[in-house]
């Protein structure tokens, strides 16, 4: 697939000039594409241009308690190829999480990724993916589904849903963009079972999902917003729908 191809294919399925864009992604799943996730990356930052910005997750699970050091430049991402050639672009930023940064690049790339490492919890709405589903931002599922929607963890936390991280905390060290270490006390997930895709539906119902196929592999755009204006009840009213936890705790981390 050619970088003329992908940009007519993201058009079609809805990409636009100044859009903030996530992205959550499997290369392998599209196909050969020439010139590989260089290609891709170029492809929707085109498509955007100066006014959009464009996102990915950078989740670091190689960062745990007996590793629990988070470098911001040399901690490779965990979720694929493409995340790590994107992280390393020049203009792109990287959040200061040590486990679930975000990369990002472009007009708001710092609107987006400034303050995590002080916001409460990972996913809390000052953090990245609280503030993609409250700024007008799309979420870009390429070749995958809601299995990768990180999003989902956001809505568990406004919603309070217990149970689903561990109440001990290990001490994670931050080695940031001035070389300066700092030190945050992070809880991890505790053992449970998601039914995410099965959230699919809801939020195709209420128009928030446009399909499309990308390569060989068919490709989702959500509509950020809508996407927790439909699920934000089902968690806070209905959360075994979505998410069970598997262990006695009713720990809230928040």
């Amino acid at each position: 697939m050619t970088r003329e191809q992908l940009i007519s294919q993201f058009k079609e399925l809805g990409i636009k000039p100044g859009m903030d864009l996530m992205m959550h992604s499997s290369l392998r799943r599209i196909g050969p594409v020439d010139g590989g996730a260089d290609t891709v990356i170029d492809a929707l930052l085109e498509i955007l241009g100066p006014e959009g910005t464009l996102m990915m997750s950078t989740v670091s699970g190689n960062v745990n308690p007996a590793q629990p050091v988070f470098h911001v430049e040399h901690t490779r991402s965990t979720v694929g190829a493409l995340s790590n050639v994107f992280r390393k672009r020049k203009n792109a930023v990287r959040s200061l999480h040590p486990v679930h940064s975000i990369t990002a690049c472009g007009k708001r790339a710092a609107f987006y990724t400034e303050g995590h490492l002080d916001a409460n919890t990972p996913w809390s709405p000052d953090s990245p993916y609280g503030k993609i589903m409250r700024n007008g931002a799309h979420i870009l599922f390429l070749g995958v589904n809601f299995t990768c929607n990180t999003c989902l963890h956001a809505l568990e936390i406004e919603a309070r849903v217990p149970g689903l991280h561990t109440e001990n905390t290990s001490t994670l060290y931050v080695i940031d963009h001035n070389h300066a270490v700092q030190a945050i006390e992070h809880h991890w997930h505790a053992p449970k079972k998601d039914f995410y895709t099965d959230m699919e539906h809801l939020v195709a119902r209420e128009n928030g999902i446009a399909y499309g196929r990308i390569g060989k592999g068919i490709s989702r755009l959500v509509d950020a917003g809508i996407l927790r204006e439909v699920l934000i009840p089902v968690f806070r009213n209905t959360p075994e729908l979505a998410i069970m936890p598997l262990s006695d705790s009713d720990y809230i981390w928040e």
